[in-house]
């Protein structure tokens, strides 16, 4: 009795944390778009050490973690402003948005030395939107494949050969692996072809 008590207040305390999560989210979404210096203010204050802290470790100084934030609030604004998608944690989808663009930006560092002009930069967050968008729309059909095939997936691609595959998820031979992975891409390649997002996105790349 104790037992089922504990876990129903555990499950309670975790639904309140990510409601909480949530309503924050909400909450900054809708005071960058619409301008509120206040709630800004409070993202920059709350937000920003982690992204400089990153950006400082990686290479980059005080006003590239500063250019970072900026674009990846940017980035927020424009995309939530065309279409608003629920976001569960506002502080780690920042973290990586920033994160992505810092590294795509070292990669241009390595291929430009030129001095950057205000049209480079409206091109750079051009590009880096439309690849942001394609990895969130990659991440959301991903998590509609069922449990098993987002597990196998994952330690596929993340170098696991189907002998450790095998192993790994007590499968009765190499084959039977093989023919999992292979299914599990079919789906995911049919959730992608299927969503009216993906016809978008091929629309972008071909213009």
């Amino acid at each position: 009795m104790h037992k089922s008590i504990n876990n129903l207040w555990n499950a309670l305390f975790i639904f309140l944390i990510i409601s909480s999560f949530m309503e924050d989210s909400e909450r900054f979404i809708t005071g960058l778009i619409t301008g509120n210096e206040k709630v800004t203010l409070e993202i920059y204050t709350k937000l920003f050490p982690k992204v400089q802290a990153y950006v400082l470790k990686n290479r980059g100084d005080s006003q590239d973690a500063s250019d970072v934030f900026h674009d990846g609030l940017l980035y927020i604004i424009v995309t939530q402003k065309e279409k608003r998608t629920e976001i569960k944690s506002f502080e780690a989808y920042l973290f990586v948005v920033c994160k992505n663009i810092w590294k795509r930006s070292l990669k241009n560092q390595v291929i430009k030395n030129d001095s950057i002009t205000l049209t480079d930069k409206e091109e750079e967050l051009s590009t880096f939107i439309l690849e942001q968008q394609m990895h969130d729309f990659y991440i959301k059909k991903f998590d509609e494949l069922s449990e098993n095939c987002k597990e196998i997936l994952s330690s596929y691609f993340n170098g696991l050969s189907y002998e450790e595959l095998a192993a790994e998820y007590a499968y009765a031979s190499i084959n039977t692996v093989r023919q999992r992975v292979f299914k599990c891409r079919a789906k995911l390649i049919k959730l992608i072809k299927e969503d009216q997002t993906y016809q978008k996105i091929k629309q972008w790349l071909q213009n």
